[in-house]
């Protein structure tokens, strides 16, 4: 008869213990963060750098311009812009573009200004010198978009 008690009062305090040890874990789950934001601020970044440099036109150069200051704001944000560039060997040869439409043109130069303001305010307060390469490269790309 006692060991019916003891077992009887043991399976709750078992079970207590099995549920406070589940809770702990989904806990610890829901604080370890997701990736952090500036590893997504940096892949957008680099996103919108591609779209300036696949982008067809020329721009008076302001596209060039633009994708310089990208690169430079996603090296300040790295922490490398003071690194030197490794060199990687000859150039490869590029296959000459076809040219296209310059309102063709002008749908990835709009699409990379929509994402470095949509990231603009994520880095402003931790990276202000990112920031001002950010501000440059959103002021060529309006530059380049007014021409025709």
């Amino acid at each position: 008869m006692r060991s019916n008690w003891i077992f009887g009062l043991a399976l709750p305090v078992l079970a207590l213990f099995v549920c406070a040890a589940l809770e702990s874990t989904a806990g610890a789950q829901a604080t370890t963060p997701p990736k952090t934001e500036k590893h997504e601020v940096i892949k957008e970044l680099h996103a919108a750098h591609k779209l300036l440099v696949e982008a067809d036109h020329d721009y008076d150069g302001h596209r060039a311009a633009a994708a310089e200051a990208v690169h430079k704001a996603i090296k300040e944000i790295e922490g490398k812009h003071h690194a030197k560039k490794p060199h990687t060997g000859a150039p490869v040869a590029k296959q000459p573009k076809i040219h296209e439409a310059q309102s063709n043109s002008d749908v990835p130069m709009k699409q990379a200004l929509s994402i470095l303001q949509g990231v603009q305010g994520e880095v402003s307060a931790k990276h202000p010198k990112a920031v001002e390469h950010m501000s440059k490269a959103m002021s060529e790309i309006n530059t380049a978009l007014k021409l025709k």
